[in-house]
């Protein structure tokens, strides 16, 4: 099972769940190390987790559903959905189109929406003449509607989704643009040795980060801070 760091234990534990889309009652905690404060910077280690999903957690889609007979591949697993199910995904999707709309006409930029669902996620497209405004500088915008949508969603639904909003392709030119971002940083800290430390991001934008890096045997990366202002540190890879 995969390890996460942090300040201290909570913070490794937060950074995994956060990461494995659970809550603490789903998993099981082995802590690896408690990490040490320091001395003036000097002695600092970070504290390492391991979580274990527990067996009632464990993802859906990795047991697949036994059939009688070989059925053509669909984008989505059915099987184990309900007609009643069904029913409730789509009133839950309706309230939260119409709880967008209502807040994009609040702020100016009304909207039409259009759903695509994915196995881990449901898009939120957002059309609009004013895209830049939706937008915001830096995204802050819409990543702010999509923690209110995710909020919502939480709130009536008890399956794990996540909720994501897109205007035009920004989370696509988005997603490129960190990609870059952390290249840039991974060539640093191999030319200099020294850490980077990248500015803040949502969750959602730190995962493109420790996944894009992921394959780069040269560095690390570990996610330091709390709420909105948890960035990513990228480092030199520790030896085996």
């Amino acid at each position: 099972m995969p390890t996460y760091e942090g300040s201290d234990i909570q913070a490794a534990i937060n950074e995994g769940l956060q990461a494995m889309h659970l809550t603490r009652e789903e998993v099981s905690v082995d802590v690896l190390e408690a990490g040490k404060k320091g001395f003036l910077g000097f002695g600092r280690r970070l504290a390492v987790v391991r979580l274990t999903p527990n067996e009632q957690s464990q993802p859906k889609q990795s047991v697949p559903a036994p059939v009688s007979a070989p059925v053509e591949p669909t984008p989505i697993d059915h099987s184990t959905t309900t007609p009643q199910k069904q029913k409730s995904d789509a009133e839950t999707e309706t309230k939260l189109s119409a709880y967008l709309e209502a807040i994009t006409a609040q702020i100016g930029t009304p909207v039409s929406i259009h759903v695509t669902h994915d196995h881990h996620s449901t898009t939120y497209h957002l059309k609009t003449d004013k895209e830049g405004l939706l937008i915001g500088k830096h995204g802050k915008t819409i990543n702010a509607l999509q923690y209110l949508a995710q909020t919502y969603f939480d709130h009536h639904m008890k399956g794990k989704q996540t909720i994501i909003l897109e205007v035009g392709d920004y989370r696509q030119r988005r997603a490129a643009i960190i990609s870059r971002l952390a290249d840039k940083a991974a060539r640093e800290v191999v030319a200099t040795g020294k850490p980077v430390f990248l500015e803040p991001m949502p969750a959602f934008e730190r995962k493109i980060v420790h996944g894009h890096l992921a394959a780069n045997h040269h560095v690390q990366t570990h996610s330091e801070g709390q709420g909105n202002r948890r960035s990513i540190v990228v480092e030199l890879a520790r030896p085996f």
